[in-house]
């Protein structure tokens, strides 16, 4: 179960793509209406077929047409962003970055969330969100705008885990597969039903789904600041793969 960095970025941008996607070489510009950072930056992998200080220049003017800041999510070996030649090159030009620097964590499906005989709650898996599970889904603490489930919708394939009980759910995540890979988003535990062990058995529900298709390898991405999440995913089997941020133009 090996992936290189920029083979994972793509196929996490495959999982997670926006409504409007164009190529710039190899690089890929994407715009959702300023919703999530992954959906409004370029994702600035291999060659895009110009000078670097024309490529980029190109974003500027690409994402200033659509009303959105200009940004480039930049992924580094963890903690070395300096080897990143885009990330120095913004650097150097004042682009600053996003709050939020993040770690992506990648498992094997045979060794993720192996659920102990005790964890709570049945869990529930359908393909599509209802409107229960959309209720309790958050960004950054806020209601979704609508543009979110056109992108909770938008893997090759996908499956929306929930734990309910009397009707009402309490905790919901999503599974993204793009080719043999399949990534983790969009966990959520009502906050009066945390330490309950509802995310865990989550986690464990889709990655026995995950093993049941064939993926051969699980990711997700974790802010850098969020402990207890990171926590939770090592405690589950993750392990840090790469580091990222976002640089925004000045």
């Amino acid at each position: 179960m090996v992936i290189s960095i920029p083979d994972l970025e793509r196929t996490a941008a495959a999982g997670w793509r926006a409504p409007e996607e164009i190529p710039l070489g190899s690089w890929l510009l994407r715009a959702a209406d300023g919703f999530t950072g992954r959906a409004n930056s370029a994702l600035a992998i291999g060659d895009p077929g110009l000078p670097l200080a024309a490529a980029i220049g190109e974003i500027h003017q690409w994402y200033q047409a659509r009303g959105l800041p200009a940004m480039v999510a930049v992924s580094f070996p963890l903690g070395q962003p300096q080897r990143s030649a885009i990330d120095r090159f913004l650097r150097e030009r004042g682009w600053l970055i996003r709050s939020g620097p993040a770690t992506v964590m990648t498992g094997d499906p045979g060794a993720i969330g192996r659920r102990p005989p005790s964890a709570p709650g049945h869990v529930d898996v359908a393909a599509e969100p209802d409107d229960g599970w959309l209720a309790v889904y958050r960004y950054r603490g806020q209601v979704p705008p609508p543009v979110s489930r056109r992108l909770l919708m938008s893997a090759p394939w996908q499956a929306f885990a929930s734990v309910r009980e009397a009707g009402e759910v309490l905790a919901i995540g999503r599974l993204a597969a793009a080719g043999e890979w399949a990534g983790f988003t969009a966990f959520e535990v009502d906050p009066a039903r945390r330490r309950r062990g509802l995310a865990s058995a989550i986690i464990a529900a889709l990655a026995g789904l995950a093993r049941d298709r064939g993926i051969s390898g699980l990711y997700l991405q974790v802010e850098n600041g969020n402990a207890a999440a990171r926590s939770l995913y090592r405690q589950a089997g993750f392990a840090d793969h790469h580091g990222y941020h976002y640089r925004i133009a000045p």
